[in-house]
């Protein structure tokens, strides 16, 4: 998933009143972060080296040790620790430790190949986005709307109802960030920039 890990953090949010959702979000996606890091520290080397010119069926990642599970697992841990350390709060550092689980856990339904921990180990992720990625982007956009109406559902319950404005805001964001990586299923977006005149 990309933009679909951004929505997993609607869920605690709409639980845990008053917290930052910032935090949230960043901890939904600490995996995300720790893969761009070491892609461009070359740990986890990226082909082909511009998002320009990838594609789902041309890019060949190795996550070794930000998306395998194990490693996903052990990063979960420690998020909860700092979590846990800095705001004092059991219940938001167990949501933010099990944010980061979560991500690695939903990219072995929509993602790359993943391993149980290192590249001979065993692969238990799908693979859909180099085998069947338009799937995968579907997958994720139904994701990203369940847990969309889960929060909007949770926040009239509580009384705090969004406006039509911000609940057509809040699918847009989502729904357009999601479908936006179709054209990345067929051709690249320096391709696509080009046809399109940019």
């Amino acid at each position: 998933m990309i933009v679909g890990h951004y929505a997993a953090a609607l869920v605690p949010y709409a639980k845990l009143e008053g917290r930052p959702l910032w935090l949230l979000l960043v901890c939904a996606n600490v995996p995300e972060f720790l893969w761009l890091a070491l892609a461009l520290c070359g740990v986890e080397p990226t082909q082909p080296a511009s998002l320009l010119d990838a594609t789902f069926s041309n890019l060949e990642v190795h996550m070794t040790y930000s998306h395998n599970l194990i490693p996903g697992i052990v990063q979960g841990v420690i998020v909860f620790a700092i979590v846990q350390a800095i705001w004092r709060d059991r219940a938001l550092a167990l949501w933010c430790g099990a944010l980061t689980i979560v991500h690695v856990l939903c990219d072995v339904f929509v993602g790359f190949k993943h391993e149980l921990l290192g590249p001979h180990s065993p692969q238990i992720s799908l693979d859909t986005y180099g085998r069947m990625p338009q799937v995968a982007i579907a997958i994720e956009l139904a994701f990203a709307l369940a847990c969309i109406h889960y929060f909007l559902r949770s926040e009239a319950r509580h009384g705090r109802p969004l406006s039509n404005d911000r609940r057509a805001a809040l699918y847009a964001v989502f729904v357009i960030g999601i479908l936006a990586w179709l054209s990345a299923t067929v051709m690249p977006l320096r391709e696509l920039l080009q046809r399109t005149g940019f």
